[in-house]
């Protein structure tokens, strides 16, 4: 496996990014921007953050990942789970409109639930006085009276996030290492281990990879009652395994140069902890400092047992958000294709 610490230049990849990509100790580009944020590296009005990545040439290349034909689906059922894990958030409601000679029918979702991604409008840097969003972006911007449809998610929908997914199963690592834990609480999960996984799973990462990490919520989620999913989603402290939120972490994701991130837990690191490690949390690192989607509540197991019997843990990964504009997530509508 290839050094976590040495950076590969972007200019490796792609003739599209001749440039050097700044150190991790360079951020914040600017004096005065947030912590580790990378405000203006593709220009002050870009509204892509990180899937600038996603080049031509890098999605060719993350094509050829596709060549057994074995088609796998990354979402859950938009009712699942049937809480969302917020008791201000309300559940999907399905209403069949029955009109003799045809049907329709309506959907009413908050985008925080089920198989989603985060957008860029969804965490700011927690600043009290200031609260930015990528690139300077401020509330009053985007949910003001004179509110602009900047850095909404039809960005990601017309741009369209292809890649190469890489599988990272730390839930069967944590097995096989006798590692216990509840999903349903705070357990963070370290980069040591993440990298022993890589290593075990002979996995080498590449500039784009739109990084996976299955911690096994969603396995656990299943095996409760209705009652227990019930009483998981009126809970007000809101815990749930996920990884550590500490520099060396977000410094291994801007080292590695990941297009996205995803898991199937619900805030992809680990949430209810009193404090932060390095005084950010990654929400608002990846989202509003680098523009990197955070996929959350996504269905993994499927992918893992594939994984397991191909013996391979890197695929193609497609995902087509809503086109909705100004919206602040959306479903992740994920497809893992090998």
């Amino acid at each position: 496996m290839d050094d976590p610490t040495t950076p590969p230049l972007i200019a490796d990849l792609s003739p599209v990014h001749k440039f050097q990509r700044p150190r991790f100790e360079d951020l914040p580009l600017r004096l005065g921007d947030p912590k580790c944020s990378a405000w203006g590296l593709w220009g002050d009005e870009d509204e892509l953050g990180t899937l600038n990545i996603l080049t031509p040439d890098v999605v060719a290349r993350a094509s050829r990942e596709a060549r057994n034909g074995i088609v796998v689906p990354l979402s859950l059922p938009l009712e699942s789970p049937l809480l969302p894990m917020n008791p201000r958030r309300t559940p999907c409601a399905h209403n069949i409109i029955a009109k003799g000679y045809a049907n329709d029918d309506e959907v009413h979702l908050n985008t925080q639930s089920s198989s989603h991604w985060d957008g860029l409008r969804h965490y700011p840097y927690q600043i009290e006085s200031a609260r930015r969003y990528y690139n300077g972006v401020t509330t009053e911007d985007i949910s003001g009276p004179k509110r602009n449809s900047k850095i909404g998610v039809q960005n990601m929908a017309r741009h369209g996030i292809v890649g190469r997914g890489v599988l990272l199963d730390w839930r069967e690592y944590a097995k096989r290492k006798g590692i216990k834990y509840s999903p349903f609480a705070s357990h963070a999960i370290p980069l040591k281990q993440l990298l022993e996984v890589a290593e075990s799973q002979r996995v080498d990462f590449l500039p784009g990879d739109i990084l996976l990490i299955r911690t096994g919520w969603t396995e656990e989620y299943d095996k409760l009652t209705n009652d227990e999913k019930m009483h998981l989603g009126r809970r007000e402290q809101r815990c749930f395994v996920g990884v550590e939120a500490s520099e060396e972490m977000i410094r291994w994701h801007w080292d590695r140069q990941f297009a996205a991130v995803a898991s199937d837990t619900n805030a992809y690191e680990v949430w209810g902890l009193p404090s932060k490690p390095f005084g950010v949390a990654c929400h608002e690192v990846f989202l509003s400092g680098w523009g990197m989607p955070i996929g959350e509540v996504w269905d993994l197991e499927r992918l893992s047992t594939t994984c397991q019997a191909t013996g391979r843990w890197t695929f193609l990964l497609t995902s087509s958000p809503l086109n909705l504009d100004s919206g602040v997530a959306s479903p992740s509508n994920a497809i893992a294709i090998f």
